[in-house]
C-alpha cells in the first residue's frame, strides 16, 4: 500500500507529500519513509515505490508553516518502471543546460547574465513538473493548509501556475 499515516522519526513534521493516483483519480498522501525510499535516499539507496503502477507519476512536496498553513509546493514528475523503480525524473533541460545550471548554482557571485540564465533554467524545471490540469480539482480538495496561505507565500508560485488565484484558493 502506498498511503501510510505513520511519520518517520526525525523527518520534517510539517511536510506533506501528495502523489497523484491516476487509476483512483485522486491525490493521496505518501509517507515520508516511502518518499525517501523512492528518491533513493533510504537504506540500500534503491529508488523504489512499492505498489506503484508503471508510467508517469506526479508528486507534490507541500511545506506547511507553524500553524499548518501552506507555505510552499514543490512539484515533481517521474517515470516509474513496472517493478516500482524510479526510471526518469524531469527537469526540462538538455545535458549542457543542466551542467550550466549546476555550475551557476555553485557560484558565490554570479554575473547578472548568469543569474538571469539560472532563473530561466529554474522556471523551465518548475513548469515541466506541474501536474496535469485534470488533477487540479481533486488537488484543491486534498492540499493541506491552503485556506491559511498568506498572499506572499511561495506556494502561490505553484498555485498560480496551475490556475488558482489567492481569492479562489481561499474560497475552496
Amino acid at each position: 500500500m502506498i498511503h501510510s499515516e505513520t511519520t518517520v522519526k526525525g523527518t520534517p513534521e510539517k511536510t506533506v507529500i501528495l502523489h497523484w493516483q491516476e487509476s483512483q483519480n485522486a491525490w493521496t498522501e505518501l509517507s515520508w519513509r516511502d518518499w525517501v525510499r523512492f528518491r533513493g535516499y533510504g537504506e540500500g539507496r534503491a529508488s523504489m515505490l512499492a505498489g506503484a503502477e508503471a508510467g508517469e507519476h506526479y508528486f507534490l512536496v507541500c511545506v506547511l508553516g507553524e500553524n499548518r498553513q501552506l507555505r510552499n509546493v514543490i512539484p515533481h514528475r517521474y517515470i516509474i518502471s513496472a517493478d516500482g523503480k524510479l526510471v526518469h525524473g524531469f527537469d526540462g533541460l538538455e545535458n549542457a543546460e543542466r551542467e550550466e545550471f549546476c555550475r551557476i548554482e555553485e557560484l558565490l557571485s554570479p554575473t547578472p547574465e548568469e543569474s538571469d540564465r539560472y532563473e530561466e533554467f529554474g522556471a523551465r524545471e518548475f513548469s515541466v513538473n506541474l501536474p496535469p490540469s485534470h488533477t487540479v480539482r481533486q488537488l484543491m480538495r486534498t492540499m493541506p493548509g491552503i485556506a491559511g496561505a498568506n498572499h506572499d507565500d511561495a506556494c502561490w508560485n505553484f498555485l498560480s501556475a496551475i490556475g488558482v488565484c489567492p481569492t479562489s484558493g481561499r474560497a475552496n
